[in-house]
């Protein structure tokens, strides 16, 4: 799990290489969406998003590597999408926003994961370097627990879209998830509704395939394994 092998990694110092890996892994397959992987068309626009950590991001040659590995593989910048999650943000916020406004300067886009579970305040979540706000799961949960009224995930996506930020689903894995999300105008769903963790070629063929999705606002599991 994730949870068991990040943690070791950032205890043993190995956690910068790791992501460094990472980033050349989801560059490379953009590569190979933007070039030759799907048979449509669409799928040259796909963007894939990677996680970041704090000590990634903190790292004084995080940007030149970023480029250089942007560079080797000749993507399009706004084809990539880094996440960090909210505490990261708020654990010190105007030198990690300082940060993600030079990013930001190049072209990617910046994702706010686990959003609702750091209690972000609006005018934290305003002045903000992001493009997205990814709904924690427990949000997604909650779907099928509680009658809609007593749900706050609608005004979620409602308050991000006034802050012109787009707004990606977590975890969505039952239908009435989809239709409630759907109702309300998120622009992304991710979970395994969609598509469980894929590989590569499998990922490849699920874009070749998921003609139901084609033309939809609904994406699929990240797609790097």
């Amino acid at each position: 799990s994730p949870t068991e092998f990040i943690d070791i990694a950032e205890q043993r110092l190995l956690i910068y290489d790791l992501g460094k890996q990472i980033l050349y892994k989801a560059c490379k397959f953009l590569k190979r969406i933007n070039t030759h992987g799907t048979r449509t068309p669409s799928h040259k626009k796909m963007k894939v998003s990677v996680n970041i950590s704090v000590i990634q991001l903190l790292r004084e040659e995080f940007v030149k590597d970023l480029i250089e590995i942007i560079n080797y593989f000749e993507i399009d910048e706004g084809s990539l999408i880094l996440e960090i999650t909210e505490s990261i943000l708020l654990e010190n916020f105007d030198l990690i926003n300082e940060k993600l406004k030079e990013i930001k300067k190049l072209g990617i886009l910046i994702s706010l994961d686990d959003f609702g579970t750091g209690f972000s305040s609006l005018s934290r979540l305003h002045d903000s370097n992001i493009d997205f706000v990814k709904i924690d799961k427990q949000f997604i949960d909650k779907i099928n627990d509680y009658h809609e009224d007593m749900l706050i995930t609608a005004d979620i996506i409602s308050m991000s879209h006034k802050l012109d930020l787009r707004v990606v689903a977590e975890g969505v894995e039952k239908e009435e998830q989809k239709e409630y999300l759907e109702k309300y105008n998120c622009d992304i769903l991710q979970g395994y509704l969609i598509s469980r963790p894929l590989d590569e070629d499998r990922a490849i063929n699920f874009l070749n395939s998921a003609n139901g999705f084609r033309g939809s606002q609904i994406l699929g599991s990240e797609y790097i394994s």
